[in-house]
Order: C-alpha cells, then sequence, then structure tokens
C-alpha cells in the first residue's frame, strides 16, 4: 500500500467514524434542537390562543378551564416556568373583573341610564339579576359576566355585563327595532296577512288564525322593494317573533288597533296553549306587562261593537 492510498483509507475512516466531529454535525444538532424546541412552543401557542381572543373572556366561567388547559400543557412540555406569569396574569385580571361586577355595576349602570335619560328599574335582585329600561328587559348573569337583552321573553343580544355596553346594546336594539314605524303600513300589512292565511285555509277555526300560520304571510308583507323585484334568498329580510311583537307595541301607542272601519285583535293564549311557545307569542308593553296570545283576526268596527 502506497503512502497516498493510506493516508486516503485513514480519511475514509475519519468521515464515517460516528464519534468524529465537524462543523456541519454541530449546525445539524443545532437545528434539531431548535425543531424541537419550535415545536414545543407551536403546541403551546396553540392552547394559549383561546386566551388571546376576546370572545373567550366574555363568558368568564369558561376562562378556568381554559387557563387550567394551558398550565397542564406547559407542564406536559417542562415549560410551565416560561408561561405561569402570564397565566397568573390572566387569573388576576378575571378575579379583578368579578370584583368590579359585583361592586360597581348597579351604581355605574344607574348613571349611564341617567346620562342616556333612561328609566332603569330593578326586576329580580336574586341571580340571575332582571332590570327594566324600557321597553327592553335586560338579564344580568353576573357569574358568567354577560348580559341579555330581551324583548317578548325572546333574547334579542347579548352583551358583556358592564354599563357602557349595556346601554349600548340598548340604544342599538332601539334604533333597530323601531326604525321608521309606521303604523298605518303595519295594520294593512298585518289585515292582507290575515286575509292571505284565512284565503289558504289555515284559519281553522273561522276568522281566527293562529299566529303559527299567519306569521309567514306577515314576514312576505314586511319586505322591501328589492324582494318584490327578485324575490330570492339574497334580498329576504328576517321578521322574528320579537319584531312582531315590538311592531304591535308600537302600533298600540301610535295610531291603535282601529283603522279604516276594521279592528285589530289578538286571542289570548290559555291553558296548555300558552305552555307550547311555538304556538303563542308574549306581547308586552314597555314595562314589560303582558299575556301570551295564540290568534290573531279581524272584525268590522260595527261588529265588535
Amino acid at each position: 500500500m502506497t503512502e497516498t492510498d493510506a493516508q486516503t483509507q485513514q480519511q475514509t475512516g475519519a468521515d464515517q467514524d460516528p464519534g468524529a466531529h465537524t462543523i456541519e454535525h454541530e449546525v445539524a444538532q443545532a437545528i434539531d434542537g431548535w425543531k424541537a424546541e419550535s415545536k414545543q412552543l407551536s403546541q403551546l401557542t396553540a392552547v394559549l390562543s383561546p386566551l388571546a381572543r376576546e370572545s373567550s373572556h366574555r363568558d368568564m366561567t369558561k376562562v378556568p378551564a381554559l387557563i387550567d388547559k394551558a398550565r397542564q400543557k406547559a407542564e406536559d412540555l417542562g415549560m410551565r416556568e416560561l408561561v405561569e406569569p402570564l397565566l397568573k396574569r390572566v387569573e388576576d385580571d378575571l378575579q379583578e373583573r368579578r370584583k368590579r361586577l359585583h361592586e360597581n355595576l348597579a351604581k355605574d349602570l344607574v348613571a349611564a341610564c341617567g346620562l342616556k335619560n333612561l328609566d332603569l328599574r330593578v326586576i329580580r335582585r336574586e341571580e340571575p339579576v332582571e332590570v327594566r329600561i324600557p321597553p327592553f328587559g335586560v338579564t344580568i348573569d353576573r357569574s358568567k359576566g354577560l348580559a341579555t337583552l330581551h324583548f317578548a321573553r325572546k333574547p334579542l343580544v347579548e352583551c358583556a355585563a358592564n354599563a357602557d355596553d349595556i346601554v349600548s346594546a340598548h340604544q342599538e336594539a332601539k334604533r333597530s327595532f323601531g326604525g321608521n314605524f309606521n303604523g298605518q303600513a303595519f295594520f294593512g300589512a298585518c289585515r292582507k296577512a290575515w286575509s292571505a292565511a284565512c284565503g289558504a285555509g289555515d284559519a281553522g277555526t273561522g276568522e281566527r288564525v293562529e299566529l303559527l300560520d299567519f306569521l309567514p304571510y306577515l314576514a312576505l308583507q314586511m319586505q322591501d322593494k328589492a324582494f318584490r323585484v327578485e324575490p330570492t334568498s339574497g334580498n329576504f329580510r328576517g321578521y322574528s317573533r320579537a319584531q312582531f311583537a315590538f311592531d304591535v307595541m308600537q302600533l298600540r301607542n301610535q295610531s291603535g288597533f282601529t283603522q279604516d272601519g276594521w279592528r285589530f285583535n289578538l286571542g289570548v293564549a290559555t291553558g296548555t296553549t300558552a305552555s307550547k311557545k311555538d304556538r303563542s307569542i308574549f306581547f308586552e308593553d314597555e314595562n314589560g306587562n303582558g299575556e301570551f296570545k295564540l290568534t290573531v283576526f279581524f272584525v268590522r268596527e260595527e261588529a265588535s261593537r
């Protein structure tokens, strides 16, 4: 074997020696380590991401479970010390929110309603608390940190249980439901819908039509020009039971239930029909006083005297 062959064999052996150190091997090891750390950070980021979304903090009862899940994942990854200060901060924030809610909400809501010249009455002090800011009711769940505006015993909108958000939601709901109400046009739409329902044979008891059968016809009457020109789903504007009850309240206040010789009537739901919420609707005034109704019918004013 020549000296050159020996040197070549020696070099080849060094390249194949797994214990031999090269700069390439050192870089590869560093990359593998970073990849492992990156994978761990990705897993940690995924479990922490819900706590970075405002929507996750709306219901305060759900936050502790998110914290526990993140803490357990960090423990499994050996990264507990890295995230613990952040998780502690989230817990402190939750505790502070609960404290403010119990100590300040009542006086803050009184002040916020006063600034907008809104009436505020307490309906129920037990949890969940219920107040009335006419024309809507407001249910406040302090354990969740959420408030729900409702009318006709139907939820309208949910918001954070703080004074500013509640008053803001109230103002928006009033604009949305009140709109540019026209009592005469609404009365006419109701009479046409009732007539169509009767003509279609949906009125099983003569001139009385159940609200369940009447509302689809009224929803069609309440469509704007875009739907009438092109009656597609994209142009259809929804018309809810709560909106109907709200419009009936506005009709009562604005022009009354008698127009052009006709009187608009709502038949009371009694017994088991009142408990069947799909058939009846709770009609109320601004103060929440009302009753369940089952049917709608029109009579000539002379005949109703």
